[in-house]
């Protein structure tokens, strides 16, 4: 049976890393990254910073509206978990703030669930995720 992180989370609400560590009872290093994958959950989580700080790599990284304009990590070796995220029953979360200075502890917005709708294989690739709407 899956086990959804999105079913503890408030869309629109506001998680630090050191919160949402907290409560997935981790101290895996690596949410500290673009892309966490937590232990235990169906869930990958992705950490979107529109304006990124100088001593970081400068990915294209955009939110419009309901499509988030994505660039994946250099090495892309999560790229196949992205693309074929739905096939093997992971959610993509995505997490959003305009700068790392926005909020205090850096926090992020959660945006909610994303689906996969296409993307231009390189280093990086270019994705186009949508959000997934409750009706």
């Amino acid at each position: 049976m899956a086990v959804y992180l999105s079913d503890r989370l408030v869309r629109g609400n506001i998680y630090t890393r050191a919160e949402l560590a907290e409560m997935l009872e981790t101290r895996d290093a690596t949410i500290n990254t673009g892309i966490f994958q937590p232990r235990g959950y169906d869930s990958m989580l992705l950490f979107v910073t529109e304006t990124k700080s100088s001593d970081t790599t400068q990915y294209l990284d955009h939110l419009d509206g309901d499509t988030l304009h994505w660039q994946g990590q250099l090495a892309g070796t999560k790229d196949v978990l992205i693309f074929s995220h739905e096939r093997r029953g992971l959610e993509l979360l995505v997490f959003y703030r305009h700068s790392k200075r926005e909020r205090p502890g850096g926090g992020f917005t959660y945006e909610g669930r994303f689906r996969y709708q296409s993307h231009a294989a390189g280093q990086p690739s270019n994705f186009v995720l949508e959000r997934i709407t409750v009706t």
